[in-house]
């Protein structure tokens, strides 16, 4: 009878141990989940940005100019303050324009849909003025050319991910109707090389996912349906998502829409 009572007592030692495990776990989830800011942004054909640059100066006001071959601010208008030339190998890239913005004292700049290596000429020709003004708060967003500098840029719609510090993007779903039939790309540094001591460069530049999109249709892609789960990203690093093809302009109809959580 002592031995049925030991073994009675043992097992429900262990049985309330493992409701306590099962119970702190179940807590742990929940309260990740909690912690967890869930996002999803819409980008029509003609409104995905590349660069925010924001004027942190003296003047009341700085106003963004962009050319085919220049990047230029005025502060206040009327006022020449920044120029760099975008045909110079220094500028040539966006990650290479922003970072000489990002240096000024005045000027602060991030990459938004741009990934380091774009060409700087697919940002959109701007005119100087009261609208460009990057002195405000939001700063001033600079949209993809949608006047074909080259021959691709019309085509691409482009969603730019910068977690909150200390988080990682985890990328759910994207959803993206094309002209025509085009290709859904995803850039960034996956989780499983946080701290990789292997010698690669891995950032916004680097190819992760892809996906052949259907001829116009608005068609629901999971992100990372081939590798059978969704793609999680390094903490604080920047992601980018690209949609369109080579052949034909997007139209008013054309979008990229993602949703994705911050861990």
């Amino acid at each position: 009878m002592k031995m049925i009572n030991k073994l009675f007592a043992v097992c429900l030692l262990i049985s309330f141990s493992l409701g306590n495990l099962f119970a702190a776990n179940l807590s742990d989830l929940q309260v990740k989940d909690l912690d967890a800011i869930q996002v999803g942004e819409h980008n029509d054909y003609n409104d995905g940005t590349l660069i925010q640059v924001w004027y942190v100066g003296s003047a009341t006001e700085s106003a963004v100019e962009v050319s085919s071959d220049a990047f230029n601010t005025y502060a206040p208008i009327g006022t020449a303050d920044l120029t760099m030339d975008t045909g110079n190998s220094a500028y040539d890239t966006l990650g290479e324009l922003c970072d000489a913005i990002e240096a000024e004292d005045d000027y602060k700049c991030v990459l938004t849909g741009g990934k380091r290596n774009d060409d700087s000429t697919l940002l959109d020709f701007v005119t100087a003025a009261t609208g460009t003004d990057c002195k405000p708060k939001a700063g001033y967003e600079v949209t993809i050319d949608t006047a074909g500098i080259t021959e691709t840029d019309p085509y691409l719609m482009r969603v730019g991910i910068t977690p909150n510090s200390g988080r990682r993007v985890i990328l759910k779903q994207c959803r993206v109707q094309n002209d025509e039939a085009g290709t859904l790309t995803v850039y960034g540094k996956l989780a499983k090389f946080e701290g990789a001591n292997d010698g690669v460069t891995r950032n916004d530049t680097t190819l992760v996912w892809t996906e052949v999109t259907a001829s116009d249709t608005a068609e629901y892609v999971p992100a990372a349906e081939k590798e059978g789960g969704w793609l999680e990203f390094a903490k604080d690093e920047h992601v980018v998502i690209s949609a369109g093809n080579a052949t034909e302009p997007q139209t008013a109809t054309s979008y990229l829409e993602c949703f994705w959580e911050e861990r």
